[in-house]
């Protein structure tokens, strides 16, 4: 696909470019934005114009500095201070930037895509399409207010950029910012034409309607190359709590659409030949790998993680999962070696936050890692809340909060935990089992097996070949007095998986060993789980 599509240093060949509201003269260093002329530095407009032949893609520092300071050895400082200029101009924010955006100790990237300006072409939307970004890639129209109440456009609106925000915090999505996506508003564009213009493989659309007091929103999720609708859901809600409904919708939204674009792009990922796979398709293609839970899945995984990183040593997600893999092996009663296993998911989470500081997956492997190899539950807690921190409607971070919080004895508060997740992504076909099991090992701890039972249920369905999930349905059907049932599972336990051993899981497992866990553990024994 990509030789049929213009790229941005051919885009910059044009004299003046746009990216956003501005305007650019490459060869006088002129920015503009509607009619107002902006200052711009020599060395800063010589950054603008680097940054935008290679828009959407990393520059490296030291591409950076070669190029401006023609070969001569000058500090990072420098480059900072021009970047710094540069923002200044175009009114950015380092910490949420919408035109250039920091990746810790690799480099710069511009994140809208480049158009030739209105000097070589009589409207931005005669532009050529553009790459499609190495990871998945996402822009949000404006949302259509088919209410007939023209005060109602302000929500439609509202939606749309908390969207866009809400989603840009999911670190391995590429999220067009809104004035790129905004300026299709009106525009009578099928989605192939408007998603190639953008630069992205998926579209958000959706409309805000009102009739007497009641809000609708509708929105679908759209793969742009096809027009296929891959979701599409509606939510009602009251003027009298506009607000309280913005924010719901959101927090929706967003855990409802992250795990549809991840099996989109797996799907995608699948249908490539292996010979080009790169190192984000190893990644994608790792994920369910990894959600099975099970000795052979985390194998696969791990050997797919560490090609993505001898691809790309630095990339954080490859990284972080490739340490959680590793992690789990151990508690899951599978590793080849405990020790080494959790030596190397330490050494790899130092690697993932020493690449990218916030990400919020590289904080969630090492808060997971903390506690599966040193039982510091205190430290895992802090860790995963900088993750919440970056990006709060992360269900797998909650999840894993959640699970802290089981080890740790701390059941009510697992609970409600493993209830957030699920409300953010309520049909999660990877992890979704995963927060069930949590659950039914929250409540079974804290002495209510009968309400852990259908939970246990729930998860064994979801991930039958996961040694994990099956544990608290035996647990529970021996606390709750079905004993003939909890020993026939039990006996089905150890014909699946020969090699268990209580003590061997316990010695490797980070469980306070609280009473409630006690008896979790000694109703495993009664049932016929071997010590």
């Amino acid at each position: 696909m990509a030789e049929y599509r213009r790229t941005s240093a051919e885009s910059v060949g044009s004299r003046r470019i746009a990216f956003g509201d501005y305007q650019f003269d490459c060869v006088a260093g002129q920015l503009w934005r509607g009619t107002e002329e902006i200052t711009l530095p020599p060395r800063a407009s010589a950054l603008l114009v680097a940054l935008a032949e290679r828009s959407m893609q990393v520059v490296t520092k030291k591409e950076l500095i070669d190029r401006l300071w023609d070969g001569r050895a000058v500090g990072d400082d420098a480059l900072t201070s021009c970047v710094l200029e540069l923002r200044r101009a175009l009114g950015d924010d380092a910490r949420n930037p919408r035109f250039v955006e920091t990746r810790h100790r690799l480099g710069y990237r511009l994140l809208l895509p480049v158009v030739p300006g209105a000097m070589e072409s009589s409207a931005t939307e005669e532009a050529l399409p553009f790459s499609l970004p190495n990871q998945a890639s996402v822009a949000v129209l404006p949302f259509d207010n088919i209410s007939g109440h023209p005060d109602q456009a302000y929500f439609a609106d509202g939606l749309a950029e908390d969207l866009i925000t809400g989603l840009s915090r999911v670190s391995w999505l590429f999220v067009v910012a809104r004035n790129s996506s905004f300026s299709f508003r009106g525009k009578q564009l099928d989605a192939r034409t408007i998603g190639e213009r953008l630069g992205v493989r998926y579209l958000v659309e959706g409309s805000v309607r009102r009739a007497g007091q009641r809000l609708r929103l509708t929105a679908q999720l759209i793969e742009a190359a096809t027009g296929n609708h891959l979701w599409a859901e509606r939510y009602d809600g009251s003027l009298e709590e506009v607000f309280d409904f913005q924010d719901r919708i959101i927090i929706s939204l967003v855990g409802t659409l992250e795990p549809k674009l991840r099996g989109a792009e797996i799907a995608h990922s699948r249908r490539k030949q292996p010979g080009s796979l790169d190192a984000y398709d190893l990644f994608l293609q790792a994920l369910p790998k990894l959600t099975t839970h099970a000795a052979p899945g985390l194998a696969e995984a791990i050997e797919l993680l560490d090609r993505a990183i001898d691809l790309s040593p630095d990339y954080a997600q490859a990284l972080a999962y490739a340490a959680m893999c590793r992690a789990l092996r151990p508690v899951l009663g599978c590793s080849p070696d405990t020790d080494k296993d959790f030596r190397e998911a330490t050494e790899l989470c130092r690697r993932a936050l020493l690449s990218d500081p916030a990400n919020p997956d590289a904080l969630r492997a090492m808060g997971n890692t903390i506690v599966l190899a040193q039982r510091d539950y205190q430290a895992g807690w802090d860790l995963v809340d900088q993750a919440l921190a970056v990006d709060p409607n992360s269900a797998r971070t909650w999840n894993t909060r959640g699970w802290i919080s089981a080890w740790a004895g701390e059941t009510e508060m697992a609970v409600g935990e493993f209830e957030k997740a699920m409300r953010l992504s309520p049909f999660d076909p990877q992890w979704g089992s995963t927060f069930q099991h949590g659950i039914a090992f929250a409540l079974c701890t804290s002495g209510r097996p009968e309400e852990a039972l259908p939970w246990a249920r729930k998860s064994v369905r979801g991930n039958p070949d996961s040694s994990g999930h099956q544990r608290p349905l035996i647990a529970a059907l021996w606390l709750s007095g079905r004993h003939a049932e909890a020993r026939e599972a039990a006996r089905r336990y150890v014909e699946k998986f020969p090699g268990f051993s209580i003590h061997q899981w316990l010695e490797t497992s980070p469980y306070r060993r609280t009473p409630g866990q006690q008896q979790f553990f000694d109703a495993l024994r009664a049932a016929g789980l071997p010590e």
